[in-house]
């Protein structure tokens, strides 16, 4: 496979080369419906906790957030249209602009495949992204929106770095990028999609009430397939629906393994939060939403917070209640977790992870929130290690609209230590899900 299409050779000039191609204009993003909100189940309630209090404080012998790479400031491969073809280190840094509309695209039946010590730098145009700045609202969110890059994956991507030669996905655009983007039967390429040994950092995605490509998830990998995550940093990400570093959505038979999550983060402003609606935040580092038989196993969750302000008539950027359901509004909340969040669950492990200082100041799961469990579906925790997490309701593990028929497993050698909700020692699980120790 040819890098973009240019012989392998012209890679070691020292020179900057432009890659166009034809993209997908604004007219194929894929707009798939929102979750299908149904009424909460109701408060919390307490269940008998699960798993031990022991455990060590801190992270000590958790892995680190990955090296500090550095991107050059000359040289390299600009990309504007399309990435496709097989990536060297003799290209890198590949300079990501995107086409017109900030749009860079893996099309549909070819395959791009990043090799070890590849950087892309998604920088879009950051003149452009200074320009879009409202004067008459200068400290308004969506102030630098224009400029960035979004990669809108329809074809088939294998991001192969090493432990000595990770592959870095980043921004130098100071306002970040759009993330990676998946969308679903569309996204169905020559293989599943792969990514071990990578570095994922400086997403931005606080388009509040936009699409979910723009919401939801640094790497949105809305998929009806396996996605295998290994050896990996998600660091610094920020979205404003749900899922601060990645969403497996609709995926099946999904891995990811010693992979460290820090500082990935929700702010949400109740785009969804109108009457007969649902607000939606939750999941500061990852999202399983719909999926079925996903493994996360020996990852680091670290300091990854969600600030959620759902349940309310407004959508103005100030701190409020979340409303308890029934309320005479209509409005449910679907959200909570201040590193992960379950929806639709379905055969799912989540075993040997240790979750460190995560926090949600307002919602549930000071780590982990379940959400519509019931029936057949099961999720099994085995081996984790809760420390120093905050939550602002329900416990460390936070189950809701569950069926009391079992559907969580917990067993005893999870350890939870030092953990709090609204500055009071935390209960380790509450809700209704039916839970067994083992």
């Amino acid at each position: 496979m040819k890098a973009s299409r240019f012989p392998r050779s012209l890679f070691a000039l020292p020179v900057v080369l432009v890659l166009v191609a034809c993209s997908s204009g604004p007219d194929d993003r894929l707009s798939p419906g929102g979750d299908a909100g149904v009424p909460d189940g109701g408060a919390d309630s307490g269940t008998p906790d699960s798993g031990t209090d022991a455990g060590s404080d801190g992270d000590a012998g958790t892995p680190d957030a990955g090296p500090d790479i550095e991107v050059p400031e000359d040289g390299g491969t600009i990309v504007r249209g399309t990435l496709t073809g097989r990536l060297t280190v003799e290209g890198s840094p590949y300079r990501v602009e995107g086409d017109s509309d900030g749009v860079v695209t893996i099309p549909h039946g070819q395959v791009l495949t990043v090799g070890p010590g590849v950087i892309l730098d998604f920088r879009g145009r950051p003149e452009v992204s200074e320009r879009d700045v409202d004067s008459d609202a200068p400290d308004s969110v969506m102030n630098h929106q224009a400029g960035r890059v979004e990669v809108r994956v329809y074809g088939a991507i294998q991001v192969r770095g090493t432990a000595d030669a990770p592959v870095l996905l980043t921004s130098t655009n100071p306002h970040g990028w759009w993330g990676v983007n998946f969308y679903g039967a569309n996204s169905v390429g020559s293989g599943d999609p792969v990514f071990e040994h990578m570095i994922f950092e400086n997403v931005r995605k606080n388009q509040y009430n936009s699409d979910r490509d723009w919401t939801r998830a640094a790497l949105w990998v809305y998929y009806p397939g396996a996605v295998t995550i290994t050896d990996s940093v998600f660091r610094d990400n920020e979205s404003s629906a749900n899922c601060g570093a990645l969403d497996l959505m609709f995926t099946d038979g999904s891995r990811v393994e010693n992979t460290v999550f820090e500082n990935n983060r929700i702010r949400e402003i109740d785009r969804f939060a109108q009457p007969g609606t649902s607000s939606m935040a939750g999941g500061g580092a990852v999202c399983i939403t719909h999926g079925r038989n996903t493994v996360l196993r020996g990852n680091t969750f670290r300091g990854n917070f969600v600030q959620a302000f759902g349940g309310s008539l407004t959508s103005d950027l100030w701190d409020r209640p979340i409303l308890t359901w029934p309320n005479p509004q209509g409005i449910f909340d679907l959200g909570g977790g201040a590193a992960i969040h379950y929806f639709q669950p379905d055969n799912d492990l989540l075993e040997g992870n240790v979750f460190d200082g995560n926090y949600i100041p307002l919602g549930p799961g000071a780590a982990v929130q379940l959400e519509d469990i019931g029936g057949s579906r099961t999720v099994v925790m085995r081996g984790n290690r809760f420390v120093n997490n905050r939550g602002g309701a329900g416990g460390v593990i936070t189950c809701n609209r569950g069926s009391n028929t079992g559907e969580l497993v917990i067993t005893r050698d999870n350890a939870f230590t030092g953990n709090t909700v609204n500055g009071q020692p935390a209960t380790n699980m509450t809700g209704d899900c039916g839970v067994v120790t083992q």
